[in-house]
């Protein structure tokens, strides 16, 4: 089974739902969607790599109900807001002040991952997408998706020094996505197209060529399909 390295759990593609989540004063509009990275990326204005710190409680919300992907037993939001310290722009600007995150969940403790803790403390680096709401940073979502993607490698080792290339190369490293090449294979597909923009065609498909070479057969069979099928080109590999 894949290794989960994203905010909640990788859920089948469904359209964007937005929806205004109660009428109390004082939360924003909570906002839902499934969709998976790759549009995830193209639909967020910000995506910046940093971390949350001091996070506290901002309120508790009753709801009537609240659509797919949220499940319909749910009648109630916990809010909660951070110092969001940033490193690294990759898309977007963010304003100097104020810095405060604000994100909604349907379970209380103001987490930022509900996964296994021991999956989240191994993430040396957190790739956020994120946009402006009044004073606040918002996910692009509250719910339903994914709030960072989670990188093993250290934001300062990562090869290059702009932060687009960086990011790209980091993407395409096995290591610094999966803890096995065969995990990797399967990620391969999650962030090869935002890799490529990053990086452009060229040097993205010169990077998935030497996955390809690598040995394992299993990432030799992701790499080889997904350059035939996201790049048009010939996989020679075996």
């Amino acid at each position: 089974m894949t290794t989960v390295r994203f905010c909640l759990l990788r859920l089948v593609w469904m359209p964007l739902v937005l929806f205004r989540a109660g009428a109390e004063q004082g939360f924003p509009e909570w906002r839902g969607s499934n969709v998976l990275v790759p549009a995830l990326w193209t639909q967020s204005p910000i995506v910046a790599v940093g971390e949350v710190v001091n996070v506290s409680s901002y309120g508790e919300q009753t709801v009537a109900s609240l659509p797919p992907p949220m499940s319909s037993d749910v009648h109630r939001l916990y809010w909660c807001t951070g110092e969001f310290r940033v490193a690294a722009v990759l898309k977007g600007e963010i304003p100097v002040a104020p810095r405060r995150y604000l994100w909604a969940s349907a379970q209380p403790g103001c987490k930022l991952w509900y996964g296994a803790a021991d999956s989240s403390a191994k993430f040396a680096t957190r790739v956020w997408f994120l946009r402006g709401e009044g004073d606040f940073l918002r996910p692009t979502f509250d719910s339903g998706t994914h709030l960072f993607i989670g990188i093993y490698a250290k934001w300062d080792d990562g090869p290059g020094s702009a932060p687009r290339q960086r990011l790209g190369a980091l993407l395409l490293t096995p290591s610094a996505n999966s803890e096995t090449l065969e995990d990797y294979a399967n990620y391969l597909w999650d962030v090869g197209d935002i890799a490529c923009e990053l990086l452009g065609r060229v040097e993205c498909a010169r990077r998935i060529k030497a996955l390809a070479q690598a040995g394992n057969p299993a990432l030799r069979e992701g790499a080889c399909g997904f350059l035939k099928g996201q790049l048009g080109e010939d996989c020679t590999a075996k």
